[in-house]
């Protein structure tokens, strides 16, 4: 045989050898069925003893006499309960570096920043956290944009659900007063306000006149600065890719405007509400709120105009009034319930999850419970609601035909303070396994002797 006609079999043959080799990759992983559990559905009602069957990553099928495809793999999950993967609204422990050293960063995004084999995604699995905002933190002006990420993947673009899910604003200061912080933002909004408006007028007549020739000298020399001296080199390019990031953010500041990309909006205290609620309507702003401990005083605004918010992580704490010197109780749960505010919980979260209680949903959805809200209620606040409000309500946050299969498989009932997190499964596929969980084993094994 010829070297020629040699090499192209052996190239058909390879060709003809991946094509099969990703055949049965995706054969091997073939549907799955959780069978026995309860499912807990949030949109529809629980199922005492149900199976759900998963095909190609979705929702195939759910119900108490559901058949079982003979070429599926079965979970047994007699005695467990399966509900929705948990969603975190906001965080920014899957991010490098959570803030940027400049205020004003509109053009950056979070997307260059996340590292799938974080610690975070980790211990997202571990808990039972299956889609997560990756937003930038509280410590700047306006710092980027965020993305909506599933928590489990071998790169950043297969984890994607949503490349620009919004823009991070922040009233608390980050130098200077709070009024210097609303005016460095309102003028940045203006610049992106007044873009739309030169856009949307008619273009003015040019003018006839043609414009009188200056002598420049040689043209092809570069103009000197203002004390003479030539440009360093390559200071074009610096000047340019300038450019282009000042044009990069003010589309980003314009689809705010215009109401085609929603923001977050990070207040500190009842103050910096009335200020957010100042911004949302002289620039129709389509807030997401992330809510500091102190923004409580202003829950009644907040009701009127019918927002979900994010909660600040500290849920419980004691107030000193420092007229009367008299301390008072808060528990932020009740006080928006009982001010008509939607909200979904933040955990206080450094990555690693090492904050006992509030580092974990769970617990964040109990202290609720413990203050009057219904279960129901509070499981939905940890899937369906920030689903909802992240804009993917479609996809994930609830147990239906269709849907991706986001699932968690847990020990006991969600809010037992006794019930793991057995496996969780991402898009049809079982990515935490708790009996597999080498590092969990070593934290929960007695010490060598």
């Amino acid at each position: 045989m010829k070297p020629r006609l040699r090499a192209r079999h052996i190239a058909l043959g390879l060709i003809l050898f991946n094509v099969a080799t990703m055949h049965g990759k995706a054969c091997a992983t073939g549907p799955l069925a959780i069978s026995g559990a309860k499912i807990i559905t949030i949109s529809g009602e629980t199922i005492e003893v149900g199976t759900i069957v998963i095909r190609e990553g979705k929702i195939e099928a759910i119900g108490k006499d559901v058949q079982i495809p003979s070429e599926a793999k079965v979970i047994d999950a007699t005695g467990k309960v399966v509900m929705p993967g948990f969603i975190d609204a906001h965080s920014s422990a899957a991010m490098s570096q959570a803030n940027e050293r400049t205020e004003v960063v509109p053009f950056l995004s979070v997307v260059d920043s996340i590292d799938p084999v974080a610690n975070y995604f980790e211990e997202c699995r571990r808990n039972g956290i299956t889609s997560a905002a990756v937003v930038p933190g509280n410590s700047t002006l306006i710092g980027g944009q965020a993305a909506i990420l599933k928590t489990a993947g071998q790169y950043v673009n297969d984890m994607l659900l949503t490349r620009e899910a919004g823009l991070k604003l922040s009233l608390r200061p980050t130098s200077g007063s709070r009024m210097s912080q609303m005016a460095k933002l309102r003028k940045e909004l203006d610049k992106a306000k007044k873009a739309i408006e030169a856009k949307e007028k008619p273009a003015e007549k040019a003018n006839d006149k043609e414009p009188e020739k200056v002598d420049d000298g040689d043209a092809t020399k570069p103009a000197p600065s203002d004390d003479g001296a030539a440009p360093a080199e390559g200071s074009n390019d610096t000047a340019q890719a300038d450019a282009q990031q000042a044009e990069l953010g003010l589309q980003a500041l314009i689809k705010a405007i215009k109401g085609e990309s929603p923001v977050y909006i990070y207040c500190e205290n009842g103050m910096d509400v009335v200020a957010a609620l100042s911004l949302i309507k002289d620039y129709n702003l389509k807030p997401i709120f992330v809510l500091g401990r102190d923004c409580h005083k202003a829950a009644k605004l907040l009701g009127e105009r019918g927002e979900t918010v994010i909660l600040d992580p500290t849920l419980v704490f004691w107030e000193t009034n420092p007229r009367t010197r008299e301390d008072t109780k808060y528990v932020l749960p009740q006080v928006y319930r009982d001010a008509g505010v939607a909200f979904v919980f933040q955990t206080d979260d450094t990555g690693s999850r090492s904050n006992v209680g509030s580092g974990y949903f769970w617990f964040q959805a109990a202290t609720a419970v413990k203050y009057g809200m219904s279960e129901t209620d509070a499981l939905t606040a940890l899937t369906l609601a920030p689903a909802k409000l992240l804009g993917i309500d479609q996809l994930v946050g609830s147990i239906e035909v269709g849907k991706d299969a986001d699932l968690v498989i847990l020990t006991g009932e969600p809010l037992d303070i006794t019930t793991w997190v057995e496996q969780t499964i991402i898009d049809g596929e079982v990515v935490y396994d708790r009996a597999k969980d080498e590092k969990l084993s070593r934290l929960l094994s007695p010490e060598a002797e």
